[in-house]
């Protein structure tokens, strides 16, 4: 579910996502109606691109720009004007005759132009099959062949046993995006594909970084969101709310294979507003590893990323669901292990065991830190979810999760951040509140994940989060 430049950049994200825009046309110039039927209560946005502004005129400024469809709660009307909460806790203003005591038939993401936010731009970086250099260590994980060149139709240069250490100074792309390393072992030096070697690295579920574990950033509640949040709201009312709802950390995604890096100017927005207010950015990559190599070099590029005040993401988050090839999911992540260091935080959205059994949950475990599985409970559209039900499905997949690592050799699972679902996944975009969890099923979610020792609990997605579920998500007091 992928769209084009024009529609640019909300691409499928988090299994069940939905298809990425980033707004290019104007704000909807809206002259309200004096109108005061709508009073206090939930009320839904029926159009797209509706404006939350700072005070009830056309010319305040703006807070963001809402989805249709998306409920806020009515404070009470006065001359077209509607005082409304947002996000659980901002207050801010809304033409009336945009709102309605009902959602909209059909919910709708809309074009609009935040203003001051310039368009985003495709930025990918051209192919570059290498080599490159890296220093590093590793051993062979079984046996394997030299060869000349990185390639397997290269002449071969000699064979080596598991277990033998190896010492890499480059590593190169083959005609298919796979990375080798240019290794030196006992008396031979060649070329060795990457999946045939487990590089020496400290364990990443338990390293720490000045004293504290590496995952620490993500110890907590946190939101995720799509590129169009970031383009479409006040970064610095977004980041107050944040801290009002208890956030420690926000997920905000910059990168997809098929733009490249295309959102630089959401970090540059986003990370100074976030680390004032002491609230980590995790920057969010969709690498479709179709070409490993070229994913490798933009999620170091992107992880790497220094904005003009000098803020750099918290760590990096990959969200891998469109391949199931394990040696794929091994390469990328060592490589990039590899050239980021010990200390890059790097955590996984990973597909959760009922609709992915065979998922890599072992070769994430290789080199990231952190498993985030994306738990989306609602799969049927016309059923009522319980407490007990939540909680029995969230338990099954983390509880397979662990299992499925120690099952496969890895002596430390690592943590898992519960990831929960704040949308309605049969509709367009989300927002709509029909088949959305219910603060009750939020609650349950964060107490179950809290139950079986996660690290914390994050949400997809914030702009199609209701009031129930920011006040319960508000309401739940992680420990720290």
């Amino acid at each position: 579910m992928r769209v084009g430049l024009a529609r640019i950049l909300r691409a499928t994200t988090l299994a069940f996502a939905l298809a990425i825009t980033l707004a290019l046309s104007g704000r909807p110039d809206v002259i309200p109606r004096a109108s005061d039927a709508l009073q206090t209560g939930l009320v839904y946005t029926q159009s797209p691109c509706v404006s939350v502004s700072t005070a009830p005129n056309t010319s305040a400024p703006l807070i963001t720009q809402l989805l249709g469809g998306t409920d806020v709660t009515s404070l009470g009307t006065a001359s077209g004007w509607s005082h409304v909460r947002i996000w659980g806790g901002m207050e801010g203003y809304i033409p009336t005759n945009v709102l309605a005591p009902t959602p909209p038939a059909r919910a709708s993401e809309g074009n609009c132009v935040f203003p001051g936010v310039p368009d985003p731009q495709v930025d990918i970086l051209p192919h570059d099959p290498g080599p490159f250099p890296l220093t590093a260590s590793g051993a062979t994980n079984g046996p394997a062949t030299l060869f000349a060149w990185p390639s397997e139709s290269a002449a071969p240069v000699s064979g080596l046993a598991g277990g033998v250490t190896v010492s890499i100074s480059q590593w190169a792309s083959d005609v298919g995006g796979r990375p080798w390393y240019h290794v030196a072992a006992v008396a031979e030096t060649g070329w060795v594909w990457a999946g045939n070697i487990r590089l020496s690295q400290p364990d990443p579920a338990t390293h720490e970084v000045n004293g504290k574990p590496v995952w620490a950033p993500v110890a907590g509640k946190g939101m995720w969101f799509t590129n169009y949040l970031t383009r479409h709201v006040d970064v610095t009312k977004l980041v107050t709310a944040a801290k009002a709802a208890g956030l420690t950390h926000l997920y905000a995604e910059v990168a997809i294979t098929r733009y490249g890096f295309y959102a630089p100017i959401s970090l540059d927005r986003l990370l100074p507003a976030a680390h004032a207010q002491g609230i980590a950015v995790i920057a969010w990559v969709y690498p479709t590893l179709a070409n490993v190599s070229d994913d490798i070099r933009m999620s170091v590029r992107v992880a790497n990323y220094v904005t003009p005040t000098g803020d750099r993401p918290d760590g990096l988050a990959t969200d891998i669901e469109e391949v199931l090839d394990s040696g794929s999911v091994y390469t990328y992540g060592q490589l990039l292990r590899a050239l980021l260091g010990p200390n890059e935080l790097l955590v996984n959205s990973a597909m959760h065991p009922f609709t992915h059994a065979s998922y890599s949950y072992a070769a994430v475990a290789a080199s990231w830190n952190v498993m985030a599985p994306m738990n989306y409970w609602h799969s049927r559209a016309d059923h009522a979810y319980t407490a007990a039900e939540v909680a029995r499905f969230v338990t099954i997949s983390v509880v397979t999760i662990r299992a499925a690592m120690l099952a496969a050799g890895v002596s430390s699972p690592i943590p898992v951040e519960e990831l929960g679902q704040t949308y309605d996944m049969y509709s367009d975009d989300g927002a709509g509140t029909a088949h959305n969890p219910s603060g009750t099923e939020i609650t349950a979610d964060l107490q179950t994940a809290r139950a079986l020792g996660c690290i914390g609990a994050s949400y997809f997605e914030w702009q199609t989060a209701t009031q129930a579920q920011w006040q319960a998500l508000s309401a739940f007091a992680w420990p720290a």
